[in-house]
């Protein structure tokens, strides 16, 4: 069974490998698999747009529709009035 590590520990590892450390230093010192090592190090240069391949966010349905909603959210909000407005234009489109 595979076994589950933290984010943090993988983020931070990446960060090590992706900044010139060898994986078998890490393996040594850890205690994590070479494949495991290689499959982060893969994954998080697709992540950044250095190797080509499904971004995390992007292979993961739910993730992807949380990213959006944020996106969504940020967005400026209309002004009240013109929400009203609208709303009372398709009322007045649709009855007619």
């Amino acid at each position: 069974m595979p076994r589950h590590y933290p984010a943090e520990l993988r983020r931070r590892t990446c960060e090590r490998m992706l900044a010139g450390e060898a994986a078998k230093d890490l393996v040594a010192e850890l205690g994590i698999a070479s494949v495991t090592l290689y499959k982060w190090r893969r994954q998080a240069l697709i992540d950044a747009g250095q190797r080509p391949g499904a971004r995390s966010y992007e292979a993961d349905p739910l993730l992807q529709a949380r990213r959006r909603i944020k996106e969504l959210e940020a967005e400026p909000l209309l002004s009240s009035s013109l929400a009203l407005d609208c709303a009372y234009s398709m009322t007045w489109v649709i009855s007619a």
